[in-house]
C-alpha cells in the first residue's frame, strides 16, 4: 500500500509540474509586439506608430514565412530597410507575433 501511495503521489507531481511548465511557456504575441517596440513604428488595428507599414492586414498580403523572415532580418526582403532585426527572438516568440497579427 505504501508503494502505491508513493507512485500515485509521484504521478500527481509529474502532472502538476507539466501543467505549470505549459502555463509558464505560453507566449503572448500582443505582449511581445509591445515589449519589442513594434508598436512604436507600426500601426496595428488603429493603434501604434505610423512611420512604418500598417500591419493590420499583413497576413492577407504576406505568408507566415515572409513575415517570419521580416521579423528576423528585414534586410533580406528589403535591403534598404531601417527596421532592426529581431533574431534574438525564439521561433515560438516569432510565431506568437505572427499569430497576433492574424488575430
Amino acid at each position: 500500500m505504501n508503494s502505491m501511495k508513493r507512485a500515485l503521489r509521484a504521478g500527481m507531481i509529474v502532472v502538476a509540474a507539466a501543467a505549470l511548465f505549459s502555463l509558464g511557456c505560453s507566449v503572448d504575441g500582443a505582449e511581445l509586439f509591445q515589449k519589442e517596440g513594434c508598436v512604436n513604428c507600426h500601426r496595428y488595428k488603429g493603434v501604434g506608430g505610423s512611420i512604418c507599414p500598417d500591419l493590420t492586414d499583413v497576413s492577407k498580403r504576406r505568408s507566415d514565412e515572409w513575415i517570419r523572415q521580416q521579423i528576423r532580418d528585414s534586410s533580406v526582403n528589403f535591403p534598404d530597410s531601417t527596421m532592426p532585426g529581431f533574431g534574438h527572438l525564439s521561433d515560438k516568440e516569432i510565431q506568437a507575433i505572427i499569430d497576433y497579427l492574424k488575430s
